[in-house]
């Protein structure tokens, strides 16, 4: 039996706005891409995701990735650390750069 593509994903326990904007945060901080709101509804197990955590939730994301997406491209490559695209629509250079960094000679050195 094969679960190639099949990636659990936590359950949530967040009480408040405040909560699901540090999430929101952390998740893009990571580099990895957004989740849609029936996808962190199915994963709350508190039942508390109303439309203004989503919000916030997206808000933290935002922020996340405001910050992830002002590193440098070249620099995550050649450290052949993971790209998910969540730059592409702020910097259409980002992954560029990050192709770059990925086939350079450089990450030998890391």
């Amino acid at each position: 039996m094969s679960l190639s593509g099949c990636v659990l994903q936590p359950q949530l326990a967040f009480n408040d706005d405040t909560a699901w904007k540090n999430y929101g945060y952390e998740t893009a901080l990571s580099g990895m891409i957004k989740n849609s709101e029936g996808d962190l509804r199915s994963r709350d197990k508190m039942k508390s995701l109303q439309a203004t955590g989503y919000q916030a939730y997206s808000d933290g994301y935002e922020l996340g990735r405001t910050e992830y997406c002002a590193q440098n491209a070249f620099i995550l490559g050649v450290k052949n650390q993971a790209y998910h695209g969540i730059c592409d629509r702020l910097d259409w250079t980002f992954r560029q750069d990050y192709i770059s960094g990925r086939t350079s000679s450089a990450g030998r050195s890391f």
